[in-house]
């Protein structure tokens, strides 16, 4: 037996009874402000509890936090931010009124937020002349949406008639909806921000995607301040680890309360979101999809009208209200009845996620224009109208739920995107995005280079055109070492997104087929000769070299003039000597006897000093010494005081 959290949201026309009903069904009033009292209506959003018990026979309890939101149509806005993250609706219609023009505005914003489970309460049927009419016209309006089939529960607040079959309706929908979603990216968008002597800053909202615990660190967005969160409340409980799907209140260190119209002033607001300082930063541009209804209001002739491109619209989502500028692709308008992609661009930054849902509202003539759904998070505006952008959006139109889909889209259009911060405003948990990316590493279609993953056609194009470049310079300078490193990045960054990008394509190169030569880079089969007026002095150097191969002469003794210098430089950057230090170089065949003594040694005896390990060598101490150094460098030993061991 356990506890499940839900959120419900009550819509429908003023003075169509939800308050009441909510008092009926909670015994909380939710009307909590003086002006609420005086005027007999809800403004602000309000809150109460249900209690209710799952319907699958499990005995478990649901949960459910309630937000009574405004019905009138000055106060739509508020509403908006009411039902952002709610679970089930609990839809009102007065039997005595029908179905009305705000009945009809609310419908359409809970259809655009996506809300798919309602239950249609039908209020005041002791005032109905004919209440069969009044359910006639009722399943009409519903007919061909997403609640055709939503029950439909007649009930009379003051006499408390059928409330108990409500409440039996609300628990089985809720016991079928399932677990709340939680991928771990806790964000709360604030409703109310406020200040309290004695206890300091205090934020409230619906907590969704992800727990919260007292003592953690987030960040207010869009104005990335940070914030600690210094104790937690739960539907009135005081708790230390608040679940998604829950009203939560947040005491909040450090941070001080501002006006919600005051973006200068410093402070958390209504408005804001509080989320991980690991998800990513406010943006001025999504790519979107853009919906409109077919479906009129009455008395709203300018709700049929078509929403044109370049307009400006507010931006409801979450419990932010946003002024941004409409900008359609491919075409002047979006007529009722369609959908289109768009891009929204705005002065102040919001912070959304992909797959969000949002309502576009007409602020000065207080009408719903359309909804949608955020495709790119972090839209790029100068790409907007590109084909790239265009294939990208398409794509994800009717698959912004799918993991795969998102992960493809982006590598296909990004082809190098930082492992870490692939999909971090997704609704998708890092563990699930961390197994997606290492699908498709399996399957050859990513490939990764450190914290780095790109996609792999791109990236082979890539590696076989710096390796071709590579092996262009052996053709033309065989005699040269290689190409110098410097060049190839010259040459390569026309086609890389962004300089860093190199280094992960040199690591990929040195990986394969190629090698370092000092300060080039050559492939693994080049074996360039020493220049004709460098063949004396480097057959010299090799002579000195071998002469002794465990104990050398000095690189004074080994190269006697500047020829035998660069002879020996040109030596060193092929492998064949190994320079250990400013004055000791050592063929690499003797660096190798060496060492492989020295691990024999070691595996036998398990440790040994360097006095130990000159012995059993023959070598002299000015050899051994930097040449034990170079081998801790590249871990064969390790060092312990005096001691030397092999690494376990």
């Amino acid at each position: 037996m356990s506890t499940r959290h839900f959120i419900l949201g009550t819509a429908g026309h003023i003075d169509h009874g939800k308050s009441s009903l909510i008092v009926a069904l909670t015994g909380t009033d939710p009307d909590r402000l003086p002006e609420e009292k005086r005027r007999g209506m809800t403004i602000e959003l309000g809150f109460a509890e249900l209690d209710l018990e799952a319907t699958d026979g499990s005995g478990d309890k649901l949960v459910v936090g309630v937000v009574d939101v405004p019905g009138h149509s000055d106060f739509v806005k508020n509403m908006v931010a009411g039902v952002g993250a709610i679970d089930l609706a609990l839809f009102i219609v007065a039997a005595d009124d029908g179905w009305m023009p705000q009945t009809e505005e609310h419908y359409q914003i809970l259809q655009y937020l996506g809300v798919k489970r309602a239950v249609i309460a039908l209020t005041k049927v002791d005032l109905a002349e004919d209440l069969e009419l009044v359910l006639e016209d009722l399943r009409e309006n519903l007919e061909g949406g997403a609640w055709e089939h939503a029950p439909v529960v007649p009930v009379s607040s003051h006499m408390g008639q059928g409330i108990p079959e409500l409440r039996a309706a609300l628990a089985g929908l809720l016991t079928e909806a399932g677990p709340v979603r939680d991928s771990g990216k806790p964000r709360l968008p604030v409703d109310r921000a406020f200040s309290l002597k004695g206890v300091g800053t205090v934020v409230t909202g619906t907590l969704i995607d992800g727990p919260i615990k007292t003592g953690s660190d987030l960040v207010v967005q869009p104005g990335g301040l940070a914030a600690h969160v210094r104790s937690a409340q739960s539907h009135g409980s005081a708790t230390d680890l608040v679940t998604p799907g829950t009203r939560t209140a947040l005491n909040l260190a450090g941070l001080a309360v501002r006006d919600s119209g005051d973006a200068a002033r410093t402070g958390v607001a209504r408005g804001d979101v509080l989320t991980l300082p690991s998800l990513g930063s406010a943006v001025t541009a999504i790519d979107v999809l853009i919906t409109k209804s077919n479906r009129g209001i009455r008395g709203m002739r300018k709700s049929t009208r078509a929403l044109r491109t370049g307009r400006e619209v507010m931006f409801h989502h979450g419990s932010t209200g946003r002024p941004a500028r409409l900008h359609l692709l491919g075409q002047r308008a979006l007529e009722p009845g369609e959908s289109v992609l768009a891009e929204l661009r705005f002065r102040d930054p919001v912070y959304v996620f992909i797959g969000d849902s949002f309502v576009l509202r007409d602020a000065s003539a207080g009408l719903t224009l359309a909804g949608g759904v955020v495709l790119d998070e972090d839209a790029n505006r100068r790409a907007f109208r590109k084909a790239f952008q265009a294939d990208f959006l398409a794509a994800r139109r009717d698959h912004y739920d799918d993991l795969d889909v998102l992960l493809r889209t982006q590598l296909v259009r990004d082809k190098a995107v930082q492992r870490a911060s692939l999909l971090a405003k997704s609704r998708f948990s890092i563990t699930q995005v961390r197994a997606g990316i290492d699908a498709m590493i399996g399957s050859g279609e990513v490939v990764q280079s450190g914290e780095w993953v790109f996609e792999s056609g791109w990236w082979k194009r890539l590696s076989r055109l710096a390796g071709d470049r590579v092996k262009a310079a052996h053709r033309e300078h065989p005699d040269h070492l290689g190409l110098p490193l410097r060049d190839l990045r010259t040459m390569m960054s026309p086609e890389l997104p962004s300089a860093k990008f190199f280094d992960a394509l040199l690591a990929g190169l040195l990986g394969g087929e190629f090698a370092k030569a000092g300060p080039n880079i050559r492939h693994r089969n080049h074996q360039p000769k020493l220049p004709p007026e460098l063949i004396k002095a480097g057959e010299l150097v090799r002579q000195r070299l071998a002469s002794d191969l465990i104990a050398p002469p000095n690189k004074g003794e080994t190269a006697t003039n500047a020829a035998e210098e660069k002879a020996l430089r040109f030596l060193v950057n092929m492998g064949e000597v190994i320079d250990l230090d400013a004055k000791t170089v050592i063929s690499s065949a003797g660096y190798e006897r060496i060492k492989t003594q020295i691990v024999e040694y070691l595996q036998s005896h398990g440790k040994a000093t360097a006095s130990d390990l000159r012995q059993h060598t023959g070598t002299v101490r000015r050899i051994l010494m930097p040449l034990l150094e170079k081998l801790d460098e590249e871990k064969v030993t390790l060092r312990e005081g005096d001691d030397r061991r092999l690494p376990e």
